[in-house]
């Protein structure tokens, strides 16, 4: 008994002398999602062939090894790839049904592919996006009757260039960086989950307005039809970008931006509203007493003159105006704060007031400027003469001293609150003015308020980018072709059908009867917040989704 043991033993030493272990971790999970969405053959039949004497990994396959380290380690530089491959490469090559060689995910294999996704014709980017969103439409019967986009910006510390046209420019600052340069990244997401379909790195130092229209184009293709509703933030809410969706078919809802003369319209709708206001409700709380604003619209018609093919255009649109009743509360407790904060900084600046006029103007100028009521306060500066009797020489002031007049000039500064414009503000607090061209019987006024509440689901997109799993800062090359490429590879890796839903316990298959959406439908039955990853708890609800 004893001697079998023993051989027992020696056997088990040997084995486990030639036993290497690897951590698995999520890469499974992370692999055969992204082999779902057929990313390697995609990349592959759009980008061009590698050099004819690197061999290994194509860039499709690449990609992939790269978007399995950025998912599974929310790091994104080139130099750590190498040796993480090296320490999962048995799990890797099992998972890809790959052989990996020793330098296949190299710095510089990895440089060169960001390179040549960045510097590859915006068609072929275009390309890739377009397939992988229509695949994962129809393989997960997603919904496709919203879609939104935002944009953002990504401050770095680079030097700036001054030749030519570049990525990196000084431009206005989101992240309240105007002292860095920038580059813009445009989303859109598909709605109820904040699926990124699309993502686009634009310049620093351009504009928004330009972009929702090429945006609302591409997601018309992908998408498959015109007949989504496509919301927006103010800036997308211009003449040229409304009339030439409209006038392809499209469906907007967008926030107007609140330039003159649509405050003194805002002001006069509200005071005497055309028709009846409607209370407004959450979508889930139908049957709640408690509304969460009001609101009423106004049917208008618009005109637009198209200088480049100098051609009029004229449709129909829905001016809703809408009031939310927490808005409005903010607001009236903003402005009354405001006013107090501006008063106390004027009643210190008029106790010692400078006696230059130029330089008291200018402070009194940034005070009003910095709390936002210059037209709520009024202020004037007044000059006070006096006259100080001064005796010639040293010593007491007599009757028989001689004397002289000397004149004193000094500033004086007076303030009061203008009542008529703090009731101008105060009418029109928590009040926002919003366009669609799309009729009562597609979108109702309660149901674009509820559209737009969602606005926030870009935004989680950028943050995923800037401070979340896929950050995209620091930007540790200087190559603005590997910024573009960098970008849209974490698009793709910000997907929520493999990345929050890593934690999935199993993989869903295209050929199940349920659907994906049916079953995040069912989830959102569970007492979750909207704001929380849901996803990635969900399928826990389910007895028959398990691992296998």
């Amino acid at each position: 008994m004893y001697a079998e043991k023993e051989v027992e033993r020696i056997e088990r030493e040997k084995f486990l002398k030639g036993t290497q272990s690897e951590r698995v971790d999520d890469l499974p999970l992370i692999i055969h999602w992204l082999k779902e969405m057929d990313i390697a053959s995609i990349i592959d039949q759009e980008l061009p062939l590698p050099h004819g004497n690197r061999k290994g990994l194509s860039y499709g396959e690449l990609s992939v090894l790269f978007l399995s380290y950025v998912v599974s380690q929310s790091d994104h530089r080139l130099c750590a790839v190498e040796p993480w491959v090296e320490r999962h490469r048995k799990t890797l090559e099992m998972a890809t049904g790959w052989s990996i060689g020793e330098k296949d995910a190299t710095d510089d294999r990895l440089a060169d592919l960001l390179s040549i996704i960045g510097s590859s014709q915006g068609q072929e980017r275009e390309n890739i996006a377009l397939r992988l969103g229509q695949q994962t439409i129809r393989a997960y019967e997603l919904p496709t009757d919203k879609a939104r986009s935002d944009t953002t910006s990504f401050s770095v510390y680079h030097q700036p260039k001054t030749e030519g046209e570049n990525l990196l420019n000084f431009g206005y600052s989101k992240d309240r960086r105007p002292d860095l340069v920038q580059y813009r990244q445009m989303l859109a997401t598909l709605d109820p989950m904040g699926l990124p379909l699309l993502g686009a790195t634009l310049p620093g130092n351009k504009t928004d307005e330009s972009d929702y229209l090429p945006t609302w184009r591409q997601l018309s293709t992908i998408i498959g039809h015109k007949d989504f509703l496509f919301l927006a933030d103010s800036k997308a809410s211009t003449y040229w970008n409304r009339a030439l969706i409209n006038h392809e078919g499209g469906i907007y809802c967008f926030p107007l931006a609140m330039v003159q003369p649509r405050p003194h319209l805002l002001s006069k709708w509200v005071a005497n509203a055309p028709i009846l206001r409607e209370e407004i409700y959450l979508n889930e709380e139908e049957d709640s007493e408690w509304p969460i604003g009001e609101g009423f619209e106004v049917p208008l018609g618009s005109i637009w003159w198209n200088q480049e093919n100098q051609q009029w255009y004229r449709w129909s649109e829905r001016w809703l105006v809408v009031c939310s009743y927490a808005l409005q509360q903010r607001q009236l407790k903003s402005l009354s704060t405001r006013l107090s904060k501006a008063e106390q900084a004027l009643e210190k600046l008029a106790q010692k007031t400078p006696q230059d006029e130029v330089v008291l103007k200018t402070k009194v100028e940034s005070i009003l400027n910095r709390y936002r009521v210059s037209e709520q306060i009024l202020t004037s500066v007044e000059k006070k003469i006096s006259y100080q009797k001064v005796y010639q020489g040293a010593g007491r002031g007599g009757e028989n001293r001689t004397s002289r007049r000397v004149r004193q000039t000094s500033l004086v500064l007076t303030y009061q609150r203008c009542q008529s414009k703090i009731a101008e503000q105060q009418l029109i607090a928590g009040w926002r003015l919003y366009v669609t061209n799309a009729p009562v019987e597609h979108l109702t006024l309660e149901q674009a308020v509820n559209s737009y509440r969602e606005q926030w689901q870009p935004e989680r997109g950028f943050h995923r980018f800037k401070r979340g799993h896929l950050p995209a800062l620091p930007i540790y090359f200087q190559d603005e072709t590997r910024i573009r490429g960098l970008m849209f590879l974490l698009t793709i890796a910000g997907d929520p059908i493999y990345f929050d839903g890593i934690c999935c316990p199993s993989p869903i298959s295209r050929t199940q009867t349920i659907s994906f959406w049916t079953l995040f439908r069912e989830s959102q039955t569970h007492d979750f917040s909207p704001h929380r990853r849901t996803i990635t708890r969900c399928f826990f609800r389910f007895d028959f989704v398990s691992l296998s």
